[in-house]
């Protein structure tokens, strides 16, 4: 009972965290701008990956951050229009991607972190291999 306890916690820290962590380049200690090409891509779902290489425990985790990451970077995919703030910035470059750049980019990275929560839960069910 203990261990699905605190397999759903971190289940939910990793979702309450993923929706909003590509937003971090909002923090006022990082220097980087809002859509920053180093949280709005497949780059912080490559570092989810590699972490849990190196510390196994946090799979719960990683199969709630993963999907709610994607979802974040697909909303992104959407905006009012794509100018200004809707673009990718690529820090430390004062440039930001094409609109169509941009669009491709948060695609990717969606497709990435689906991809990648989609490995590691197949092992769940087994019945979707991608």
């Amino acid at each position: 009972m203990t261990t699905h306890l605190i397999n759903f916690l971190l289940f939910a820290l990793g979702a309450a965290i993923g929706i909003k962590f590509a937003d971090i380049d909002l923090a006022p200690p990082l220097r980087l701008k809002h859509r920053s090409v180093w949280t709005h891509g497949p780059l912080i779902t490559w570092l989810v990956i590699y972490l849990l290489g190196l510390f196994p425990w946090g799979y719960w985790f990683a199969v709630g951050f993963l999907p709610a990451n994607a979802i974040h970077l697909l909303a992104d995919m959407f905006p009012r229009n794509w100018k200004g703030g809707a673009l990718i910035k690529l820090h430390p470059i004062k440039r930001d991607l094409a609109p169509i750049l941009s669009f491709v980019w948060l695609g990717f990275g969606a497709y990435v972190s689906f991809d990648r929560w989609l490995d590691l839960t197949g092992q769940l069910w087994g019945w979707w291999t991608l």
